[in-house]
């Protein structure tokens, strides 16, 4: 470099020379810890179906055995069937103890093999149907006579109701991602519907992603005899991506959505407050009393599906497909206990968590059920606390009044008032409520003449 000229460096740059770079870790899991996880599932699923097939040679193969067993086992020879070597292995009952027999330790009632089967079309996609009686899901509403178009408001109907819990397609699918939009695949949906007092669990996995357009087809053909779907958080995630799979692959509409039950926000007004958690695996846990035990997580799947595309192993693939015949079921089992706390409170028998009887009370005015509402209202004010009463004080204080209960309404409010409860907002809009229930007091009392109205007719 000539002398005199000055050495010009970028700003923060040292004469030393770059350095090695120190960056925070990536808040995202490594691709190779996401493929040793499934590993260790498929793994641990593989010694599990030798361990009770060694047990079923000695005669020992019990239900409790059977119904812990993944679709490791039925799966691969449903393929193999499927292709033309060998007859179709039953799948029915396989669903992680979800019967009642098997909860109880009787042997579970499987599927006829004319109802319970796997086939496949081509080597493009598979289709895998099971049925399971209501009785053993132990459904009490669901699927029990017609459908009740203001309980199914409650179970978050957007849309026409149908006539009938056989017009109801339960539904969830198993994606390429979770960030949706046009790069995103549908590569596993399961379908379950009402049919001669069975819950009908068809799953539909497509084995090739050159075959879209085949796949998506044979789905429009499945979906469109019913009338309104059901899903958990299918509003926002599940019911966009198909359509968006349907537009992309065959330029089709999807119609299943015109009428729409998303058991998400259902579950979320019953159970949020008190459990903190309205995931599906918290509501088996916490409502349903049946967790899982063996499961692959939901962040592997993508990873799973990849990994069986270029590996061709129906083992990789079968814990993504338990994983998402249990999601269908548990979706059916928590739709009928919300259905079953509506009815219940319709009775007299609110929820016994007020802000669960506070957010039913709100849906029950709503659908102008205001006998219901009013029995959720004063359960929820009794039984919670100073925040709540806040919360529902001016509600409830109109529905003492729709009851002529003015005096309670006022006393509820002054009380409220005296404890020196809530906001300054709050405060205003119930100094606001007394006065007009004081004026209605002395208008009452002084007659019709007193009514400015009657005084402008007689005039």
């Amino acid at each position: 470099m000539p002398d005199g000229m000055s050495v010009l460096r970028r700003t923060g740059v040292r004469p030393g020379g770059r350095g090695a770079r120190i960056g925070r870790p990536s808040p995202l899991p490594r691709m190779n810890d996401l493929r040793a996880r499934i590993a260790e599932i498929i793994a641990r699923d593989r010694a599990r179906h030798t361990r009770v097939h060694a047990a079923d040679a000695d005669g020992r193969f019990s239900a409790t055995a059977r119904s812990s067993l993944l679709a490791t086992a039925a799966w691969p020879k449903a393929t193999r069937q499927a292709a033309g070597e060998g007859e179709a292995e039953p799948y029915g009952g396989s669903t992680g103890g979800l019967g009642a027999n098997a909860r109880r330790g009787l042997p579970h009632r499987a599927a006829p093999a004319s109802a319970a089967s796997a086939s496949a079309h081509g080597l493009a996609f598979q289709i895998r149907e099971q049925r399971i009686a209501l009785d053993d899901l132990g459904l009490e509403v669901v699927g029990r006579g017609a459908c009740d178009a203001l309980l199914l408001a409650h179970l978050g109907l957007k849309g026409d109701a149908p006539r009938d819990w056989t017009d109801i397609l339960f539904l969830d699918t198993e994606t390429t991602g979770l960030a949706g939009g046009t790069g995103t695949y549908v590569f596993l949906i399961g379908l379950a519907h009402i049919a001669n007092g069975e819950l009908v669990l068809r799953q539909h996995l497509l084995r090739d992603i050159s075959a879209e357009s085949e796949f998506v087809e044979h789905l429009k053909r499945e979906l469109e005899p019913y009338r309104a779907c059901a899903s958990y958080n299918g509003k926002t995630f599940d019911i966009p991506l198909l359509r968006t799979r349907f537009v992309m692959a065959i330029r089709s509409e999807l119609t299943v959505d015109e009428s729409h039950l998303d058991l998400l926000h259902p579950a979320r007004r019953l159970w949020k407050d008190r459990f903190g958690s309205t995931t599906l695996r918290q509501l088996e846990d916490s409502i349903l009393d049946d967790g899982r035990v063996a499961d692959i997580p939901g962040s592997c799947i993508p990873d799973a599906y990849f990994h069986y595309l270029r590996r061709g192993d129906e083992a990789i693939i079968a814990p993504v497909i338990t994983h998402n015949a249990r999601d269908v079921i548990s979706l059916v089992r928590i739709a009928d206990r919300v259905a079953g706390a509506v009815l219940d409170a319709r009775t007299g028998n609110a929820p016994a968590h007020a802000p669960a009887a506070f957010a039913l009370a709100r849906v029950f005015e709503r659908t102008g059920e205001l006998e219901a509402a009013f029995g959720c209202y004063e359960s929820a004010y009794y039984d919670g606390d100073n925040e709540l009463r806040v919360r529902l004080a001016l509600p409830y204080a109109r529905a003492l009044e729709r009851r002529g209960e003015r005096d309670r309404a006022v006393q509820m409010l002054e009380t409220l008032l005296a404890l020196g409860l809530g906001s300054v907002r709050w405060r205003e809009q119930v100094e606001s409520r007394l006065r007009r229930l004081a004026r209605r007091k002395a208008m009452k009392k002084a007659g019709p003449r007193a009514d400015p109205a009657f005084a402008n007719a007689t005039a």
